[in-house]
């Protein structure tokens, strides 16, 4: 009889161990393999290179190359930044940003106006942070177009173009002023040279009836008057506020004011003219408004009146009004074929308003030589006894002694008469 074999299953029979998978042994040389190559790179050979994006273009560098010789920069491409390859130690360049790098033109070739091709050239500004032989070049494009011209300034008043601008009936636009009320331009001679006036054009949708600012863009134009826009020129200020001025307008009577007459004198018993009975005048709404006449300068009856004569006199006008008519003065003439006139010696001296600390003695027994004028017929009937020749204490500086007085005529009988020329009496004066 055959005897059974007994097999003994052997140790880990089935299992494979992880360390002896074939995928541990690839993962493991790469590995390896990574930190060979970096022992290498840091080591053995560190040098490496990368593209810095978005690096501004520093046109102010060197500017001084073409400032010097009276030239400006004009025209210049869209192009504001480039890209920069850096090249240096692999464990300094990697931080690098893009302000850390200036990209400039290399202004070496320009002589002169015109259109000058420029290489770009690029170089690390922070050496603080990134020390060491590190190389910038500008990758894309290498170099640019720029175009060159000599470059002026012309300052030019701006005016202000108001045709398009209405106002309501009974206004008037007086004036229109600008801010700025100068620019200054700045660009080529040959751009300069066609700019002749700077003009702030201003319209309204409606009729204005009150002054009012408003918005305006500048534009320049040649000495024809035409637009004219440049390619290079440049102004300070591209836009003004524009203050529209407006008055209203109204015509007024002229009138005289009299003085210098009795005190019960009735003025419009004198026939006068004016060589001008109205006036046109303009102003702010608020003032003319409430003007109902315009006076003339003062005529003084007693001082200035001779029959025959003619008087200029000047139109007073309110402060902020202005004539329309350009008429700054009158002429004054008196009607004087109804009057007549006579000379009276006045006895009837009489003082008023003396202050209760003084007495006042009059001295002077007549007021002689008084010339009066009036309407003929009550001229013809008037006597010394009807006129009072009066002292106002009120007015007058009185001091202890003897002192000539002036006295004002008075007709109390009559309010149409009044005296010319000037009188005094001799007075003594006591402090009571």
């Amino acid at each position: 009889m055959q005897k059974p074999t007994n097999t003994a299953p052997q140790a880990g029979a089935g299992r494979t161990s992880p360390w002896n998978h074939p995928a541990f042994s690839l993962l493991l040389a790469l590995f390896c393999g990574i930190i060979a190559w970096m022992v290498v790179t840091i080591s053995i050979d560190p040098q490496s290179s990368y593209t810095v994006q978005d690096v501004p273009i520093n046109y102010a560098n060197s500017a001084s190359t073409y400032t010097s010789q009276g030239l400006d920069i004009v025209e210049k491409p869209d192009l504001e930044t480039v890209d920069v390859r850096v090249s240096g130690n692999s464990t300094i360049i990697g931080n690098i940003q893009n302000s850390d790098i200036m990209v400039y033109p290399s202004y070496a070739g320009v002589s002169g106006p015109g259109k000058v091709t420029l290489r770009l050239q690029a170089r690390l500004v922070n050496t603080t942070d990134f020390p060491g032989d590190i190389e910038c070049t500008v990758e894309n494009p290498k170099t640019i177009d720029v175009v060159f011209d000599e470059v002026s300034e012309k300052t030019l008043p701006v005016t202000v173009d108001a045709s398009g601008v209405s106002v309501a009936d009974g206004y008037m636009l007086n004036k229109s002023a600008a801010v700025p009320a100068e620019v200054t331009l700045r660009g080529p001679t040959s751009e300069l040279d066609q700019i002749s006036s700077v003009v702030a054009t201003v319209s309204s949708e409606s009729a204005l009836s009150d002054t009012t600012t408003v918005p305006a863009t500048l534009e320049l134009r040649d000495e024809n008057g035409l637009t004219f826009t440049p390619q290079y020129t440049t102004m300070d200020s591209e836009t003004a506020d524009v203050t529209l001025t407006v008055y209203q307008v109204r015509e007024l009577p002229l009138v005289v004011d009299f003085i210098g007459m009795p005190t019960n004198f009735d003025t419009s018993s004198l026939k006068y003219s004016l060589s001008q009975n109205t006036l046109r005048v303009a102003g702010p709404a608020r003032t003319v408004s409430a003007l109902e006449e315009l006076t003339v300068t003062d005529f003084d009856l007693a001082q200035e009146f001779e029959p025959g004569r003619d008087y200029q006199r000047l139109v007073e006008l309110p402060s902020g009004i202005v004539s329309l008519d350009g008429v700054t003065s009158v002429t004054l003439s008196f009607d004087t074929e109804d009057m007549d006139s006579k000379t009276l010696n006045i006895s009837n001296i009489k003082p008023i308003n003396v202050p209760s600390n003084y007495e006042l003695e009059v001295l002077s027994v007549l007021v002689s030589g008084v010339k009066l004028y009036g309407p003929a017929d009550e001229i013809a009937a008037l006597s010394a006894d009807s006129v009072v020749a009066q002292i106002d204490c009120q007015s007058v500086n009185l001091t202890v002694g003897q002192q000539s007085i002036p006295v004002t005529i008075q007709i109390p009988s009559s309010t149409r008469i009044f005296a010319t020329g000037s009188y005094t009496v001799q007075c003594e004066v006591v402090a009571k």
